[in-house]
């Protein structure tokens, strides 16, 4: 079996960064550290589960899979309705640090910040 740790890891490697991006008030880089984390965590927690995850860089496609996997497609429904401006904010920090000159306030990235640990706490009670 291919080991999938790395992805928990390095998911936590941009969380730290994060916080060091958020500090040096770098926002746009805090966003997308803030994405990377999130998406690489829904891919460790999918991998769990199912041994594999899809091949997206989607966050809502990710995680409405991780509804399926876990036999929580309400409640993912749910945050992601009463967060979708969060997910669209981190989707778009994942493109826009390649080819898009987006920028983020420092009230934008913290409510990121706060979205994305909250949910990481979810994804460890699975």
């Amino acid at each position: 079996m291919v080991q999938m740790d790395f992805l928990k890891k390095r998911a936590e490697e941009f969380l730290k960064t994060a916080d060091y991006h958020l500090k040096e008030g770098f926002y746009h880089l805090t966003a997308f550290d803030l994405e990377q984390a999130l998406q690489l965590y829904l891919k460790y927690f999918l991998f769990l589960k199912l041994k594999d995850y899809p091949k997206t860089h989607s966050l809502k496609e990710l995680m409405k899979n991780l509804g399926k996997a876990y036999h929580k497609e309400l409640e993912i429904k749910k945050i992601i309705e009463k967060n979708i401006h969060l997910i669209a904010n981190l989707e778009e920090a994942y493109i826009s640090s390649r080819y898009l000159p987006a920028e983020f306030t420092l009230k934008q990235v913290k409510e990121m910040k706060k979205f994305v640990e909250d949910f990481i706490k979810f994804l460890k009670t699975l």
